[in-house]
């Protein structure tokens, strides 16, 4: 039987995988059949695990198989599998959610029993014995989880590139295999961080919900808040001829605060370019009617001149000869 378990958990194990992904995307009728599906799926993976006893009180990380590392992630795609579960009676979302996050703190504890929990997932997940965080403290280690998420998905990937190149290479190199089983067991660990964070953030939202839906549960049927009644349709009528009003506001608003900072062209480059020749030519025109202006001016001035040298010599020849002057010894006759 035990040989049966070795044999099978693979197997498992790669179908959970299939499932847990289908699940995530799917949504409606066909996701809940494919939850269904997973749960019993992850519940056979995790009975295997724990008939095999692959995971043990008094071993630490250095001490798993490298093969071994990704059953370490069963409980936490159990949870995922059932948080994602679509169902609308409260009372059995709150019973499944309730057993998503015992999942997810079964996943987090078997990590901090190894040694494979961060001080700041410890601290989230109240593993370390501390007083609860405050919600700056929250905040900040949340953008340092989403952080370090991006820098495990990039390292991931270049691990994956690595083991690619090895794949090319194992069967001319001798050291090859264990270079790649390196490789993998950086991958599964690389892999569990990265889970450890979103079991935290998802242990963390359901209980909110598992809270929310006990709250309502709590309340007695007659106290409930019954659906509001619709308004009467002159209200409904002056409701939506405001809303219109603010939906105007609201655009003018927007094209006001969203204007070019600079100023954007009124014409196109075409037309700029005939309103530039236009003004070519008429400079040109004003050039040449100056031209022509100037020259008949320039024929003007010497004719004046000419009329200014001819009266001059007239006075010149009047102030040598005054009138009457040639009849000086004339005598009128009697």
């Amino acid at each position: 039987m035990l040989l049966r378990q070795v044999f099978s958990l693979p197997a498992l194990y790669q179908q959970a995988c299939r499932i847990h992904q289908q699940a995530s995307d799917l949504s409606g009728a066909d996701a809940d059949n494919v939850v269904k599906a997973g749960a019993a799926v992850m519940q056979q993976c995790q009975a295997a695990i724990d008939q095999l006893a692959l995971f043990s009180n008094n071993e630490d990380a250095d001490d798993i198989a490298t093969a071994d590392l990704k059953y370490m992630l069963i409980p936490a795609m159990h949870g995922d599998i059932l948080a994602q579960t679509q169902v609308r009676d409260p009372e059995v979302r709150r019973h499944t959610l309730q057993s998503a996050v015992r999942h997810y703190s079964r996943f987090l504890e078997l990590c901090e029993q190894y040694g494979l929990l961060t001080k700041d997932v410890k601290a989230a997940a109240r593993l370390d014995g501390q007083e609860p965080l405050d919600q700056n403290t929250k905040r900040q280690q949340k953008v340092q989880r989403f952080k370090r998420e991006r820098e495990i998905k990039a390292k991931m990937a270049d691990v994956q590139m690595k083991r690619m190149r090895i794949a090319h290479i194992q069967e001319e190199d001798g050291v090859a295999d264990d270079l790649d089983e390196e490789s993998e067991r950086e991958t599964s660990l690389l892999q569990i961080e990265r889970e450890t964070m979103k079991a935290v953030e998802q242990t963390q939202m359901l209980q909110q919900e598992v809270h929310l839906l006990e709250h309502a549960a709590s309340i007695p049927p007659d106290q409930r808040q019954q659906p509001p009644r619709p308004p009467p349709p002159d209200v409904m009528q002056h409701l939506l001829g405001a809303a219109s009003n603010l939906q105007r506001q609201r655009q003018n608003l927007q094209a006001q605060v969203f204007r070019p900072t600079v100023a954007l062209p009124t014409v196109s480059v075409e037309q700029q370019g005939m309103v530039e020749l236009q003004r070519m030519q008429e400079a040109q025109q004003k050039e040449a009617a100056a031209a022509a202006h100037k020259a008949a001016h320039e024929d003007s001035d010497e004719e004046s001149d000419a009329k200014v040298d001819k009266q001059r010599a007239w006075d010149d020849w009047k102030d040598e000869n005054p009138s009457g002057w040639g009849n000086s010894k004339l005598r009128p006759t009697a």
